[in-house]
């Protein structure tokens, strides 16, 4: 038998032990004959499996079921606290850390201000505040099966390392492998626009039967596109840079170097930065009370209360911002024609006449009969979907029901 095979046979047993487990999750109390139909194997291979599973405590018998006619059916169930994922979402303004366990069940949650920006101290930072995580959960260090970094910018997927992150200012930064060498478990580094779509669909749980594009509407803008097999990359990696698609000619200064992307114009800094010049050169607004005269205070959120109340400077700001996020979006619908479309991120946060405001742009842009099926939705994870994808990047990379 070639290596060839045998690494087939290897593959399909991890996927028919995975999708028992899964079916377990999903049923909670469920027996072996309707898991059996369910993952499409016979119940002696369900039988092989499952009592594999419950020798090493990953899941356990929770008594009888009810009898349709034969012996009452034995009925499964997960061990909740059997193991344990950690997702960290590293933002710029702040860092967050959830612990989901075998139930995929949020158990602790963390937030704290992002302290630096500077590679050593920043990496510091998530080192301490995993391991206070571990610490104040009470978690065995044997039961954690690793933690998945959501990190924004271009990721090297083999490697983790971050070639390149505009809202960080780095460039070629080995985060994986000192993360790795810092904590006692398994990390992986995963594109932070990755992570929260991940999070958001297993929240929404939609069955993506072609394409679902998720969009990060926050500090900076940016996307990842999810097939029926999962994530897709790209040839290099680097799939989902919808903010850096150029859009205004000659328009502001991005921070990955290029002038007039999305991100330059419609994400939280810089409508944020908008209004500051706008302050700056005299144009009468509200924007100035809520941030109390204080220009370093000043954010998205206030410009969008200030729309809210009919301040003629902050709508405009608001509107643009809008109408190029629109713009995108109608590029991604007409290149790739998607069954839906995930917003989220903090800005979707501010009310629903910005969503309505992007809709009514992609409509304009959109190519008449294009992307007719395609639904905009509005994410429901909150702040925290980014770690728990995160933690869901370890669920779907690391191979833990075969190796404990």
């Amino acid at each position: 038998m070639s290596k060839f095979t045998k690494l087939d046979l290897n593959s399909v047993t991890t996927n028919n032990r995975i999708n028992v487990f899964n079916c377990i999750l999903e049923g909670n109390k469920i027996n072996r004959a309707v898991i059996a139909k369910k993952v499409g194997l016979s119940i002696p291979a369900v039988m092989s499996i499952t009592e594999d599973l419950i020798e090493k405590g990953i899941i356990y018998a929770v008594g009888k079921g009810e009898s349709s006619g034969g012996k009452r059916p034995e009925m499964l169930a997960v061990v909740p606290d059997r193991f344990f994922f950690i997702g960290v979402d590293v933002g710029r303004t702040s860092i967050r850390v959830v612990v989901m366990n075998n139930c995929r069940d949020i158990v602790y949650k963390v937030s704290k201000a992002t302290e630096s920006v500077e590679p050593d101290e920043l990496i510091a930072q998530i080192t301490e505040m995993t391991m206070s995580c571990i610490s104040e959960s009470k978690l065995p260090h044997d039961r954690v099966v690793g933690i998945g970094v959501a990190m924004p910018g271009l990721i090297e997927r083999d490697t983790g390392r971050v070639l390149f992150s505009p809202n960080f200012g780095w460039n070629n930064i080995s985060l994986q492998d000192e993360l790795k060498r810092r904590l006692p478990f398994n990390v992986l580094v995963e594109n932070a626009n990755r992570a929260l779509v991940i999070g958001e669909i297993k929240n929404m749980q939609p069955n993506p039967t072609s394409c679902i594009i998720g969009v990060n509407l926050a500090y900076g803008i940016g996307s990842a596109i999810v097939l029926p097999n999962g994530l897709y990359y790209g040839a290099s990696g680097t799939s989902g840079e919808i903010g850096h698609i150029i859009v205004e000619n000659h328009g502001s200064y991005c921070s990955c170097g290029n002038y007039g992307c999305i991100e330059s114009i419609a994400s939280g800094e810089a409508i944020a930065r908008q209004a500051r010049i706008a302050i700056a050169n005299k144009i009468q607004t509200t924007i100035v009370e809520k941030c109390e005269g204080d220009f370093k205070k000043l954010e998205a959120k206030m410009v969008f209360d200030a729309a809210k109340e009919g301040d003629h400077l902050a709508e405009s700001i608001v509107k643009k911002a809008a109408d190029y996020i629109g713009k995108g979006l109608a590029i991604a619908i007409n290149m790739l024609d998607p069954e839906q479309i995930i917003l989220c991120g903090g800005l979707t946060l501010n009310g629903d006449f910005f969503i309505d405001m992007i809709k009514k742009a992609v409509s304009k842009y959109q190519m008449r009969y294009a992307g007719g099926n395609v639904k905009i939705v509005v994410g429901k994870s909150g702040h925290y979907a980014t770690a728990i994808g995160g933690a869901w990047i370890v669920v779907n990379n690391i191979d833990f029901l075969s190796n404990n």
